[in-house]
């Protein structure tokens, strides 16, 4: 003979589950809804959303108001030592067979970095 401890775990993931199927042909059935990426870029889609596409307003800088750094380049350690501190912190990354380190004191004025890891791109957002 099980539990009652057992028996109401067994009895509610039974409802959830039961819960969860009920509502995915809803999901899949659901008309898609986009939002606008800009110019040139594919739209965003927003089908599934936890936050009423209406309640999202625009806040802080406009669209590039705070300019991405593309393809950076990368000095070697001894040459960066010429410029950065021994307090500088930097966010380091391992990918693809490539190491490197973003300062983070450049990473506060730009908080995104497009990168490339040995043909892998890589978005660094601080």
């Amino acid at each position: 003979m099980m539990s009652n401890a057992i028996t109401k775990r067994l009895l509610i993931g039974s409802l959830v589950f039961s819960t969860i199927s009920a509502s995915l042909p809803s999901i899949a059935q659901q008309e898609k809804q986009y939002l606008d990426a800009g110019r040139g870029q594919p739209p965003f889609d927003v089908t599934r959303h936890s936050v009423n596409i209406g309640d999202i307003v625009p806040a802080g800088p406009p669209k590039d108001g705070i300019p991405a750094l593309d393809l950076p380049k990368f000095v070697p350690a001894p040459q960066a030592d010429k410029f950065l501190s021994r307090d500088d912190k930097v966010l380091g990354i391992e990918y693809n067979g490539m190491v490197k380190a973003y300062p983070v004191r450049i990473l506060n004025w730009h908080e995104i970095v497009n990168d490339d890891f040995n043909g892998k791109p890589a978005a660094v957002t601080w």
